[in-house]
């Protein structure tokens, strides 16, 4: 009598990544800015198209969000609701604009809600293996993805933070406040902190992978680049905490770290600078 060997499982390990899996519960609290810049960090396959999926729903319901909101504020200024105080439809239009307001509306508040369903479904997808699209997404990343190509364009998005975060900083402390101004100052901390900032440091790594760090020991240097500033806002925060009583110690280390990030972005480039043109 002879045994049957037994059928093998599907080889998860080598199938699945853990970045592939985790994208889609990290992307919910942090929409597109999370699946991006994971996007723009996987090397892996895998990692790539769970990415890709992700990014295309956040992608959808971002632009969905501009429209709603968008809308909104439009129906409130030209109906006289808004800062103007000025009524320019009439009340028929008003009454269809008002419709179709709360329409997109309610649309919106579904799309916030079905975004927990699908990531948490395209998670435990992505466990058995499968990186799975999201239903009613736009084929927004997979139709244009191809033509953005930053492998040979990381120096410019570092030379971008090195040029940009001072600006922004000097907009949020230096800049005559009014509402408008407050608010995008506001909003352009908000970019530096969780879009741009990220995107440089994810930069120097794959610059520093993929074109002028081939050695394993050097391309430790990089983490460097990211790691000292982090020590440094450590530091920073000890300090205020300890001897300045501060009321904002995290706020305040905050901008140590951007500080000694943005030093570090610019030794990098020299680095690279001055190893390549030897």
């Amino acid at each position: 009598m002879t045994s049957t060997p037994p059928t093998p499982g599907p080889k998860l390990l080598e199938e699945r990544s853990l970045g592939g899996i985790l994208i889609h519960f990290l992307a919910i609290p942090t929409g597109v800015v999370g699946a991006g810049l994971l996007y723009l960090l996987a090397t892996d396959e895998f990692t790539k198209r769970n990415a890709r999926n992700a990014l295309d729903w956040h992608l959808t319901v971002l632009l969905i969000t501009a429209v709603t909101f968008g809308s909104v504020f439009t129906y409130a200024e030209l109906t006289g609701q808004g800062v103007t105080d000025v009524s320019i439809f009439p009340s028929s239009v008003s009454t269809v604009a008002g419709i179709v307001t709360s329409a997109l509306l309610m649309l919106w508040f579904a799309v916030t809600a079905w975004t927990f369903a699908v990531g948490l479904i395209a998670m435990v997808k992505a466990i058995f293996g499968t990186a799975w699209r999201y239903p009613f997404s736009l084929a927004l990343v997979e139709r244009f993805g191809s033509h953005i190509n930053l492998s040979d364009r990381w120096p410019l998005v570092i030379l971008g933070y090195i040029v940009l975060s001072p600006l922004l900083i000097w907009a949020v402390f230096f800049v005559p406040a009014n509402d408008a101004i407050v608010i995008l100052s506001a909003f352009g901390l908000l970019g530096l902190i969780l879009g741009l900032t990220p995107l440089t440091g994810i930069a120097m790594y794959r610059h520093g992978k993929e074109h002028w760090l081939q050695d394993a020991d050097q391309q430790s240097h990089v983490f460097a680049h990211v790691g000292l500033p982090i020590l440094v806002a450590a530091i920073g925060y000890v300090v205020s905490w300890s001897f300045t009583q501060s009321v904002s110690p995290q706020g305040d280390a905050m901008y140590v770290f951007l500080a000694a990030f943005w030093i570090s972005s610019i030794v990098y480039l020299i680095r690279w600078w001055t190893t390549s043109s030897e």
